[in-house]
């Protein structure tokens, strides 16, 4: 039975650790977070899966991952013990009078990157049947049917009761730079075994990669959690602004997830004044409900990004490197881990989007 050494429990590490066993291997896994995945970006993340929407800003491509992550985040969820919130209604962007322009631009864009059927745009009639409190301060909005997202903290928890029941992992803040003399002195002191003893070493660290990446970079993304009873949103709500897009994730027992900045730095600090004040106004903006909401969690986090802002599958002499998912962990996850394990069973021909791996 193949063995595998996993190096980081994000997103990333979690949900590859989760596939490789239940697909019969055996795993280990070092990482430096806890094992809740507080310290992770994906734990922060409004985890949205907006295949379209996200493809809108950047290039046809990240719809078609995303697609294919779509079409995975159902039938994975329904293999895991207990239910995670997926909300599958689509999402519905918008826009205040004074940003009708880069509604504009936004649709025009989409008009020509996306597929007819891809989109519709719904009058206040059409969106009041839909989202009924949206509707009472939007006119119109379009609605991108095939985009969800998931209750991450729900996630996480599930993952980390599988993999602490099925793998060997250990925590260590020593994580080093995953060349042969490190991952030896690694699994040495962390495991009491060889570096030899591994089918593979997988490196799933994210930002903490840059060693092995030096193209990395880190983009810095700010969310706020709040919980509000008087607000009652089925849809994931995309808010179109001048400098970034606001995205609303909702969440069971009327929480929600307001994510928005897209900082390129590595600053890990806790928000500033400024981004907790468009946060909050953009809430309030939306549903006069979230003036009486109960902030649940402000924080930051940096995602790491490649060139091209897509991700990759990189072979090394000890292993591969998993890494580059920019802002699009959740949206991109699904079908980059499992190509990965389709790589590491032998199946070429099986994988979807090897044109983005160096394997």
């Amino acid at each position: 039975m193949s063995h595998y050494l996993i190096i980081g429990s994000g997103l990333i590490g979690r949900l590859t650790a989760w596939r490789l066993i239940q697909a019969g291997y055996r795993v280990s896994l070092l990482s430096k977070d806890d094992k809740t995945g507080t310290d992770s970006a994906g734990f922060i993340a409004a985890s949205m899966v907006a295949p379209a929407t996200e493809a809108v800003t950047s290039e046809p491509l990240v719809k078609t991952i995303g697609l294919r992550s779509y079409a995975l985040w159902p039938q994975w969820l329904s293999e895991l013990d207990e239910p995670v919130f997926y909300q599958n209604h689509g999402t519905l962007v918008v826009a205040h009078q004074g940003d009708k322009a880069e509604m504009a631009r936004f649709e025009q864009r989409a008009n020509h990157v996306l597929e007819a059927g891809d989109f519709q745009r719904l009058d206040k009639t059409s969106l009041a049947e839909r989202e009924p409190e949206l509707a009472e301060r939007f006119e119109q909005a379009l609605l991108f049917e095939q985009e969800s997202c998931i209750d991450n903290r729900q996630l996480y928890k599930q993952l980390t009761t599988f993999i602490e029941t099925h793998a060997e992992w250990v925590k260590t803040a020593d994580i080093g730079e995953l060349n042969h003399i490190e991952i030896e002195r690694l699994t040495q002191a962390y495991l009491k075994r060889s570096a030899d003893e591994f089918d593979a070493v997988l490196d799933c660290r994210g930002n903490g990669g840059r060693a092995n990446l030096a193209e990395l970079r880190s983009v810095r993304g700010e969310v706020i959690r709040v919980q509000a009873p008087e607000v009652d949103f089925k849809h994931a709500i995309r808010l179109m602004h001048p400098r970034y897009p606001f995205y609303l994730a909702p969440r069971p027992n009327n929480e929600y997830v307001l994510g928005a900045t897209v900082i390129e730095s590595d600053d890990r600090s806790q928000l500033t004044v400024r981004s907790g004040l468009e946060l909050m106004s953009a809430l309030y903006s939306l549903h006069k409900g979230f003036a009486e909401a109960r902030i649940l969690e402000m924080a930051a986090h940096c995602r790491p990004g490649l060139p091209d802002n897509l991700p990759t599958i990189k072979r090394t002499d000890w292993g591969y490197i998993i890494n580059g998912f920019y802002r699009h962990g959740y949206l991109f996850a699904p079908a980059v881990v499992d190509d990965l394990c389709q790589v590491l069973a032998g199946n070429k021909e099986q994988i979807k989007f090897g044109a983005l791996y160096d394997i």
